[in-house]
């Protein structure tokens, strides 16, 4: 089996290519990224490539190729509206065209919960879509470039999960970012400690990302989360556990957070650089929540739960922390 894997240099994206390193039945791994992999071994072929513009390279053999399509522009806040759409949705594209020129007929895609709209309600595939951040609009429009791919020839495989908050070690995002201010004492409930927060390890993730491979799957969309319901006060609990931290952390009213929240933005316009943002706060107040019942009920099995994860986590980094 030959391995397409775009943002191969990612988070994910590494910890996949560790995975299928292991993979007997594995022959080679291309990674398409803009960033130079740190992983180096035989099967990995390093293709340093921007998939916002058109792109070509040799395969020999296409059969039984797959791609794995993870490149995208995530972090948000972070970056300016239409790069969003430059990179996930015309990437997609891009990735698309790649495929039908080198008759690749499987794709796997991670595309995100944020094609729902953050509110108090638990999201299933078939609930309606209505994005409201450029981030889950242009993933969004992702996954309806690569369903008319699939349409127009029947034998095409394509798995759409639509992830949860990914945590695990070399993230340098959300909770790392929660576990820093734990244990500093500066984490602050906004509004209320009842948000939830749909999350899912980095492990189950490649797990999900390979179970099509040798699973028959019903559907072309799956949620990806774990199962338990997590509120913030649940995972923030669990942190402080595992860590033994004692730190209080006070609840702030969340139109106050929000308002408090703009000098530091203007501050950081100036220069003067620091992580305080109004989305931000928007992000601890309104719930992110979806069912994995559907990938569950496909048969699928996650192998942690929330303080399982974070215990695998912490000795994954030596029992120093969560990064």
């Amino acid at each position: 089996m030959k391995i397409i894997i775009t943002g191969g240099s990612g988070f994910i994206g590494q910890h996949l290519v560790k995975q299928l390193l292991k993979e007997k039945n594995v022959s080679s791994i291309h990674i398409i990224d803009l960033k130079v992999s740190n992983l180096t071994d035989p099967k990995i072929i390093f293709h340093q490539i921007d998939i916002r513009n058109e792109f070509d390279f040799e395969l020999v053999n296409n059969e039984n190729t797959v791609c794995f399509h993870l490149a995208a522009v995530a972090k948000e806040p972070g970056f300016e509206w239409e790069e969003y759409f430059n990179t996930n949705y015309i990437g997609t594209k891009n990735v698309i065209k790649f495929c039908e020129k080198k008759n690749i007929n499987t794709i796997i895609f991670t595309s995100t919960m944020m094609v729902y709209k953050a509110k108090e309600y638990q999201f299933s595939e078939e609930d309606l879509t209505t994005p409201d951040t450029a981030y889950g609009i242009s993933k969004l429009l992702a996954e309806e470039a690569l369903l008319a791919w699939k349409s127009k020839i029947d034998f095409r495989k394509l798995l759409i999960y639509r992830v949860a908050v990914v945590f695990g070690k070399d993230e340098k995002g959300n909770y790392s970012r929660l576990y820093q201010a734990i244990r500093k004492g500066l984490f602050f409930y906004i509004g209320k400690k009842t948000t939830i927060k749909s999350s899912i390890y980095v492990k189950d993730v490649i797990t999900a990302l390979l179970f099509p491979l040798s699973n028959k799957m019903q559907y072309y969309i799956y949620n990806l989360c774990i199962p338990q319901k997590l509120e913030i006060q649940n995972i923030v609990n669990t942190i402080k556990k595992t860590f033994n931290l004692t730190k209080s952390s006070f609840t702030i009213p969340y139109k106050l957070a929000l308002i408090s929240s703009y000098p530091f933005e203007i501050l950081n316009s100036l220069g003067l650089k620091n992580s305080i943002h109004h989305r931000r706060i928007q992000k601890l107040y309104y719930s992110t929540n979806i069912s994995s019942k559907r990938l569950q009920e496909e048969g699928f099995k996650f192998d942690y739960n929330l303080e399982s994860a974070i215990e695998d986590w912490k000795k994954e980094c030596n029992n120093k922390g969560l990064f």
